[in-house]
């Protein structure tokens, strides 16, 4: 137990993690710096039509969320082919999520951006990217399963290597295919969703041989695909659905802040999705810690360790500020260097400039409320990780709502909605960590 706890292999578990979100990140603003070389109309295209797809994952993510914690108590209770029967259920609702999640889109996916995006050219340039990035969900939402195993048991390196794979793919691929270079088609935004499903594609095939060649399949009980046993679903939608619904409630929340600023104009949102994708690069370190959070606190209360959480929570809060603090001090220093990644619109660069001090108040903020909304969640209390989000989102919405509406703030005051969510996320779960409630809670029968 102590080990679990140990600098050590709180390094061990998280690194890869963070390396991995690296480069999934890369994927997300790749697309956003390839589309800064485009204009406005492309950069807000493929941002809308990115958080759009976001949406369908975070339900995929979240059931696999749900499935890591119980894998992750399995492993601690060193109970190793349990772990097998949950992630072989796990890759059945995964696929069957994702045929639900394309009829939905193929069905009402049009209708719904037509009735959201005001502008007529970012919603065709939505549509068109739209038409093959969705094509790719089932490689993505099979792809989650396999990270939600590897990171419930703890072997995380691997994910960073296949996250390594998608990035580097995705920005030859948008490279070739974005501009037309070696004799390829110059396609845009069609070449960006290309580029994005092909690297996701590759990610996948070397998880999947990775896991094979290993021998985790016999370790584990992996890939025998029993015959689907409902009492096995329902446990594992009993953990995962309150993590499906705060992630879509979180996601459907931004992507409705993004819509809210698309009416504001065309140069607003190019602005915003600049500011973005430098945004996501700061949470990286933060997203992976937040995730090894959830195993090791997991795996802990597995053990017996249950005495150990607070000690463990310290040193996961004291990696995460500094890890942050190391990428805000580079965003202070050199503002104008994180944005032009993304853009070399002069205008477009100079009207993001005031946003990034913001941007970083929020990151340092989220550094130490994701560390303690992750331990509410790694014990089992998915539930109320729900519930602490609900409360969030209310206020953060409120506050959006006010400032775009009622009193028409510049952008840079409407940006203050996220220091305001990661402030109320914290507040909420370090009150209910303070009662104590969420010891001893089982995750599986």
């Amino acid at each position: 137990m102590h080990e679990t706890i140990s600098y050590r292999n709180i390094w061990r578990v998280s690194y890869p993690l963070i390396l991995s979100f690296v480069a999934i990140t890369l994927v997300n603003v790749t697309d956003i710096a390839f589309m800064g070389r485009l204009g406005e109309v492309a950069i807000g295209a493929t941002g809308l039509g990115g958080l759009y797809c976001l949406i369908f994952i975070m339900a995929s993510m979240g059931l696999s969320i749900g499935a890591q914690i119980i894998m992750a108590r399995y492993n601690g209770e060193e109970r190793p082919f349990e772990i097998g029967k949950v992630f072989d259920h796990l890759l059945y609702v995964q696929l069957a999520l994702g045929a639900i999640l394309l009829l939905l889109h193929f069905t009402l996916g049009e209708t719904v951006l037509r009735m959201m995006i005001s502008s007529d050219a970012i919603y065709a340039g939505a549509i068109e990217y739209l038409l093959v990035r969705m094509l790719g969900l089932f490689p993505t939402l099979i792809g989650l399963a396999y990270r939600a195993l590897l990171t419930g048991i703890s072997l995380t390196r691997p994910i960073s290597y296949a996250a390594g794979i998608m990035a580097l793919s995705n920005i030859a691929l948008n490279y070739l295919l974005v501009f037309g270079k070696w004799g390829f088609p110059a396609l845009g935004v069609t070449g960006a969703a290309i580029a994005t499903v092909i690297s996701e594609l590759l990610s996948l095939l070397y998880l999947l041989a990775w896991v094979k060649t290993k021998g985790l399949s016999s370790r584990h009980g992996i890939h025998l695909f029993p015959k689907p046993a409902i009492d096995r679903i329902v446990s594992i939608a009993k953990v995962a659905a309150p993590i499906v619904v705060q992630n879509l409630m979180a996601i459907c929340t931004w992507f409705i802040f993004f819509l809210m600023i698309e009416g504001l104009g065309e140069r607003a949102l190019a602005v915003s999705n600049v500011v973005r994708s430098g945004y996501m690069i700061m949470m990286i370190p933060i997203i992976g810690i937040g995730q090894a959070t959830q195993t090791l606190v997991s795996t802990l209360i597995g053990q017996g360790g249950t005495a150990l959480v607070g000690t463990l929570v310290k040193r996961l809060i004291s990696i995460s500020f500094a890890s942050s603090l190391v990428l805000v001090v580079l965003n202070a220093l050199l503002p104008e260097a994180v944005i032009q990644l993304f853009t070399n619109d002069v205008e477009i660069l100079q009207a993001a400039l005031p946003i990034m001090p913001v941007v970083s108040v929020g990151i340092m903020i989220f550094s130490v409320a994701m560390v303690l909304i992750s331990v509410v969640s790694g014990s089992g209390n998915t539930l109320i990780t729900m519930f602490i989000e609900m409360a969030t989102i209310s206020v953060y919405m409120f506050y959006i709502v006010l400032s775009v509406k009622v009193f028409q703030f510049p952008l840079v005051k409407i940006w203050y909605a996220e220091p305001i969510y990661f402030v109320c996320l914290g507040v909420f779960a370090t009150i209910y960590l303070w009662t104590g409630r969420w010891k001893n809670k089982q995750v599986h029968d």
